[in-house]
């Protein structure tokens, strides 16, 4: 049976737009609170908590991701 590749992106792409992804989250999650400063309002302060727990997972899954990928996928990858 002959293997076929998930994506169709490379490999240099498909972390691209992963490391693109973590950086936005983290940049939101650092500018959240400048939103709830500036709007003074309580909704926001009461959603920061989902808001963090949520960017904290798109983060951590990325930083996951990729050493799972270092450690295990690259390895496979280079000739012997």
């Amino acid at each position: 049976m002959q293997d076929t590749p998930q994506s169709t992106l490379p490999d240099t792409d498909r972390w691209r737009n992963r490391r693109k992804m973590a950086w936005l989250s983290m940049l939101g999650g650092l500018a959240f609170p400048l939103l709830i400063l500036a709007t003074e309002s309580a909704t926001l302060g009461q959603i920061a908590l989902p808001f963090y727990g949520f960017v904290g997972a798109v983060v951590a899954a990325y930083i996951g991701f990729a050493t799972y990928d270092d450690i295990h996928i690259k390895p496979a990858d280079k000739p012997k």
